[in-house]
């Protein structure tokens, strides 16, 4: 779940590429005719030696964000690929036996609690599951109640 999120949240598309050299490039760019101006005492040569240096490390730069932020994205789906993929067989009564103890378990972690949280909610919102909604909402609710006074539900 938590790689999911982080995908969805992980969105360096390429115009956010784009603008993040644009910024670093102009902070670059004055810097570079410093120097060269420093050295050189040429106004003129500064200007333009910077300039075209500059402007190619642009690119360069532009095409490396592009590349570095595709690769990962491929790296994380993968991965994301591999830790969903689970085939489990189970009856109605099953999922209601796991709702129930769920219900019953007792938290004071937040995120312990969010997960259960999100298990309800994902098979009370699960068509299939139609016929057993009322015992999973009335699941959820108890769990619900019995964590309605923790510290992390302020």
């Amino acid at each position: 779940m938590k790689l999911i999120q982080k995908l969805k949240k992980k969105k360096d598309t390429i115009k956010e590429s784009f603008f993040k050299s644009v910024i670093y490039r102009i902070i670059t760019i004055f810097l570079g005719m410093l120097v060269i101006f420093i050295v050189t005492g040429n106004l003129i040569a500064a200007f333009s030696i910077g300039f075209a240096t500059e402007t190619i490390q642009f690119i360069n730069y532009f095409f490396y964000e592009a590349i570095w932020t595709n690769y990962h994205d491929k790296r994380l789906r993968i991965k994301i690929e591999r830790t969903r993929k689970v085939d489990i067989n189970l009856d109605f009564d099953q999922l209601k036996d796991i709702s129930f103890e769920f219900s019953q378990t007792d938290t004071y972690a937040k995120e312990a609690y969010e997960s259960i949280l999100s298990f309800f909610e994902n098979l009370i919102q699960n068509e299939i599951l139609t016929e057993i909604r009322e015992d999973i909402q009335r699941d959820k609710n108890y769990f619900e109640s019995r964590h309605k006074d923790r510290s992390f539900m302020r």
